[in-house]
């Protein structure tokens, strides 16, 4: 399970950094003035409120979508794969030890030593 797990996180990791492809130098090369005109008139446009309460809104949904998702997986995963230990039900869960030697015998029978 282990090493299944590590080589879909290897094949996962491969396959992000081919399907990122680095950034084209050439791109970056902005010799006309032209160009750095239109570039500086776009940059400089002043953002309204509406757009950035939008952006802050849809990122906020991204955050709740992404924990719910996380959640059902957990829920799932928990309901299918997960074995719950049976619950200690008897006057011994209760008791409290009364000396040093009765808290060490305690604690080794409830985490079964």
């Amino acid at each position: 399970m282990k090493n299944n797990f590590k080589l879909s996180l290897i094949i996962l990791g491969i396959a992000m950094a081919l399907c990122m492809p680095l950034q084209n130098p050439c791109y970056a090369d902005n010799a006309t003035p032209a160009l750095n005109k239109d570039i500086t008139a776009v940059t400089k446009e002043p953002i309204s409120k509406k757009k950035i309460a939008f952006k802050f809104i849809m990122a906020m949904v991204g955050v709740a979508t992404s924990s719910v998702i996380i959640y059902v997986g957990l829920s799932v995963y928990n309901k299918f794969f997960h074995n719950q230990p049976e619950p200690v039900v008897g006057l011994n869960s209760l008791r409290r030890p009364e000396n040093f030697k009765e808290s060490i015998n305690l604690f080794l029978d409830k985490t079964n030593w």
